[in-house]
């Protein structure tokens, strides 16, 4: 080739290069684009809306998941995902001018929290997400773009998940979605799940799958601006069944505007108040009437968990001077329970089906007092004593909201007194009468110690039917949102 042939390709590429920018650095631009988006499995292009159809278990892969805190709503601030996107990838997407034409996003909730509720976390976790990225983009998202899906209850990702997994309960949990989700049965489907397996299985979904329940997922679908060339992205084959259109009930309205302080949830028992009915009926041999021993409890009921702790104080202070009679007792005793039940499930409808602790437990206690009894003049003892034991116990229902319960219990133990008996008038000169009572001493008095005497027992040391009601509630989720239970 001769030099003026290689002059005159060198000026006809300049001319070209000059002659239409644009379309040079267009093409620059598709090039970085295309290995730019491919990272990001959850942005698509599209010509018409015939190409958006994607599969339940293609949208479990490919959207953009963003886990919320139990019971809340607003964006987790540690989230390195939203960071990336409001640093760097918005960014871009407004610096190639690409239009955000369609939004599919599913806003979801774990199942284990009141329908209601988590039917409010599903709309306001959707809704997070669609603010954010109003707030970045150039050019705002309309109302009409976004395409929003409530999951009120995930229970498709959840036996997408199990599948997955190779659980063997997932046969189980694929059944019940599958005979209760086409009459809109989930209160039973969520019942029949609590019961499965003694509770177990619940308790397991809890630990293993919920967590990964309380999300928001989008695919974001772009068009470029007028004047703009198309980008084409190729990803690798995910391997999945062929895509499905969504369901119908995926392109709902914009969801509504929520006030953002959830409406009143169901509350989690955290402190109960009981009496012991048995001891009001207490007749005392002796005395030829009935001698009611007042009595009041409390049982702290944790989080989570098996055990709960509580105390009771029982303080009859009867006395009849005229006939010499006393019963007065304060006896303190603390306790621990183990309940091998249900504690704190919620119910299918939302509320609790259960009180936060009931059925069946076991018990451990200790407990000390004072006590000065007489039956007559001649017939009296006062001190002092402690104990300990075991016990066990049945506590059920007896108001719909499981608030009112009664608790069936029996203790054993042993318990050791020491004490000294008393009389009315001198027992050393009866004929001398000052109106007192004296300890039981004929000796000198200044050989008299007192709680010099011992009394040991082992065997049944209380016996109840105790009624109790929760007095105190706690905030639910993990306390710094302010809203009530959920745990969603």
């Amino acid at each position: 080739m001769g030099t003026r042939q290689i002059t005159h390709t060198l000026l006809s590429l300049l001319f070209l290069i000059l002659a239409w920018p644009g379309k040079a650095m267009a093409d620059v631009a598709v090039m970085r684009d295309s290995a730019y988006y491919a990272q990001f499995p959850y942005i698509r292009f599209i010509e018409t809306d015939d190409s958006i159809a994607v599969s339940d278990e293609e949208f479990l892969d490919d959207a953009a998941k963003v886990i919320f805190t139990v019971n809340r709503y607003d964006l987790p601030e540690n989230s390195a995902l939203l960071r990336r996107w409001r640093d760097e990838l918005i960014p871009q997407l407004n610096r190639d001018r690409l239009q955000l034409y369609r939004v599919l996003l599913r806003g979801a909730a774990s199942p284990e929290g009141p329908f209601e509720n988590n039917r409010k976390l599903g709309v306001n976790r959707a809704k997070a997400l669609y603010d954010f990225f109003n707030e970045y983009l150039e050019t705002p998202v309309s109302e009409r773009q976004f395409v929003g899906h409530v999951e009120v209850e995930d229970y498709r990702s959840l036996c997408i998940m199990m599948k997955r997994a190779g659980d063997p309960a997932y046969p189980i949990v694929q059944e019940l979605y599958d005979n209760y989700h086409r009459s809109d049965g989930y209160g039973e489907l969520k019942d029949r799940l609590m019961r499965a397996e003694d509770g177990q299985l619940w308790q397991r979904l809890l630990r293993d799958y919920f967590p990964q329940l309380r999300a928001a997922r989008m695919l974001l679908y772009f068009r470029r601006m007028p004047g703009a060339d198309p980008i084409a992205i190729e990803r690798p084959s995910h391997g999945l069944p062929d895509s499905l259109p969504l369901p119908d009930s995926l392109y709902l309205t914009v969801l509504p505007q929520l006030p953002a302080t959830p409406s009143r949830l169901p509350r989690r028992e955290l402190l109960s108040l009981k009496t012991n009915l048995l001891f009001y009926g207490v007749y005392m041999p002796g005395y030829n009437r009935w001698c009611p021993i007042p009595n009041v409890a409390v049982e702290y009921y944790p989080k989570g968990g098996h055990f709960t702790f509580g105390a009771s104080v029982d303080f009859p202070w009867w006395v009849d001077y005229g006939r010499h009679k006393f019963f007065e007792i304060r006896n303190y005793q603390v306790e621990g329970r183990y309940y091998f039940g249900a504690h704190g499930a919620l119910g299918a409808n939302g509320a609790y089906g259960k009180p936060a602790f009931s059925g069946l437990y076991l018990m451990g206690y200790g407990h000390g007092g004072l006590f000065e009894i007489g039956f007559n003049e001649n017939k009296g003892w006062r001190g002092h004593g402690f104990g300990a034991g075991v016990g066990a116990g049945y506590v059920v229902p007896v108001s719909r909201n499981g608030h009112w319960r009664l608790d069936f219990s029996l203790q054993v133990g042993w318990f050791t007194a020491k004490h000294d008996p008393f009389q009315y008038e001198n027992p050393v000169n009866p004929s001398y009468h000052d109106d007192l009572y004296y300890y039981k001493w004929t000796g000198r008095a200044k050989d008299f110690k007192e709680l010099q005497y011992r009394f040991n027992w082992l065997g049944p040391t209380r016996v109840g039917i105790t009624l109790s009601y929760d007095l105190l509630y706690r905030r639910a989720g993990n306390g710094a949102s302010g809203e009530r239970r959920a745990a969603p």
